[in-house]
């Protein structure tokens, strides 16, 4: 079972089919991890309850996301992991985009799926 942050450390983005949200948020081994939780009808139906397919970003990454979403103009932030998030959060409206942009930039991930979200 996962253990989620609490509500202050989590981004919601603001896409997404319904009867689902997409999270982003730092887990306790430093990694960026992309949840999108899934409480539709059909996942009830499908899987007996609500469920979460999660994308888990190492650390050792997370400095070449912030690279590749900072404008080099603009650039001000500090690189933490509340930029980062705040980032992810400006540019993408679900789970789908990041792991599009995740996989056309070549960044690796893991991915899990929790039956008991």
């Amino acid at each position: 079972m996962r253990t989620q942050p609490p509500d202050s450390e989590r981004v919601t983005l603001r896409g997404g089919l319904p009867g689902t949200a997409t999270f982003l948020y730092t887990g306790a081994d430093g990694s960026l991890i992309i949840e999108l939780y899934d409480h539709s009808p059909q996942a009830e139906k499908h899987f007996g309850n609500e469920v979460a397919f999660l994308l888990h970003v190492a650390p050792e990454h997370k400095a070449q996301l912030l690279t590749l979403l900072h404008d080099p103009a603009a650039f001000s932030g500090d690189g933490s992991d509340a930029e980062l998030l705040a980032l992810l959060r400006d540019r993408f409206r679900d789970y789908h985009d990041v792991q599009r942009w995740l996989d056309a930039n070549d960044i690796p991930y893991r991915k899990t799926f929790d039956s008991r979200a």
